[in-house]
């Protein structure tokens, strides 16, 4: 099954205009997510092991095809996870085993738009700190002739009763069902999940489409996704692989000063016509290598504003960050502050 999704811009960036709040309690609405997260799961205890390949298809800026590529995981439980992507930009071989995760030699945590090519088939539900003091939301809006129920985990806006619909992470699900069908990731990622199959009682995206600023960025395609007999020795880590450590807390000011590249954000006419100022807040995983690979609103003085930092802060690039010699994943806050001068 296929649909398609009209555009809507709000300040350059792929935020759905208002539709007709549907009243309905937080308890109400927080037990549809964890429905859809129980019928889209693949990492759950309780199927049997799969082995799963997924091929894609990167574009820039302009939406012109960059690379090809492909996902490949054999997984049998949460301590038994194999993924090899392999690309020309990133290849890399990942196990995750009860002694902790295992990465090849000197590379860093999978891109953005590869974690993503996993996630929407693996796991596409919210995580638990997207969850963690939010308030979810829900929506009814129309995508073209596909009526869709969203809900957006909203955070607290200073200045802004009601937070444009996509802004913070945001399911939309069949109308009155609890099949995704499209999710948006803090108001510049839009995934639309092109193509639906069922996998062991699971609803799996066969083919999803990712699109940024109304550019598409990313397509992906299931090639293939198979029950399957893996012995222990497959997650056994090779000693071409390094035990990963988990992310170290660094202070923004500190990691401010590792920055190699900043694009500085643009003010939107918007916001600035309506003397909109203050400082956006973003708590940002920056890998091994210096990218960054994850990024999440904290606090958020304008919705415009928002959506400015976080396509500026997304380029943003990094000295690897060194402890005891070595690079590590570091986890650390990120502002951007908007000033009118006279």
């Amino acid at each position: 099954m296929t649909f398609s999704i009209g555009r809507y811009l709000v300040a350059g960036a792929l935020l759905v205009s208002f539709g007709r709040l549907h009243a309905e309690d937080g308890a109400a609405i927080s037990a549809r997510l964890q429905s859809a997260d129980a019928t889209t799961a693949l990492d759950d205890a309780t199927l049997r092991p799969w082995h799963l390949k997924v091929s894609f298809q990167l574009f820039d800026a302009k939406g012109q095809p960059t690379e090809q590529g492909t996902l490949e995981e054999w997984w049998a439980g949460q301590d038994k996870d194999k993924r090899i992507f392999t690309s020309p930009s990133y290849t890399a071989t990942e196990i995750q085993t009860k002694d902790g995760l295992y990465r090849s030699t000197g590379v860093g945590a999978a891109p953005e738009m590869l974690d993503t090519v996993r996630e929407q088939v693996v796991h596409p539900m919210p995580s638990k700190d997207d969850e963690a003091g939010a308030k979810p939301e829900l929506r009814q809006q129309n995508f073209g002739k596909v009526p869709l129920d969203c809900i957006m985990l909203s955070q607290p806006i200073k200045d802004a009763p009601f937070a444009p619909l996509g802004l913070f992470p945001t399911y939309c699900l069949d109308r009155d069902k609890d099949t995704l069908r499209a999710s948006f990731d803090f108001g510049s990622l839009l995934i639309i999940r092109n193509s639906l199959g069922v996998f062991q009682t699971r609803t799996v995206a066969t083919a999803i489409t990712a699109k940024m600023n109304d550019v598409t960025v990313m397509s992906s395609h299931v090639e293939k996704l198979d029950t399957a007999s893996l012995p222990d020795i497959d997650f056994m880590p090779a000693t071409k692989l390094e035990k990963i450590t988990n992310a170290v807390r660094v202070g923004s000011g500190v990691i401010a000063g590792q920055r190699l590249s900043s694009t500085p954000p643009h003010y939107p006419e918007g916001a600035r016509a309506r003397h909109a100022t203050g400082t956006v807040v973003m708590r940002a995983l920056i890998s091994s290598d210096g990218h960054i690979y994850r990024l999440r609103l904290v606090s958020v003085p304008d919705p415009e504003l928002a959506i400015a930092a976080l396509a500026a802060v997304r380029q943003w690039t990094y000295k690897p960050y060194l402890l005891n010699g070595e690079p590590v994943t570091v986890d650390t806050t990120i502002t951007v502050n908007f000033a009118i001068s006279n």
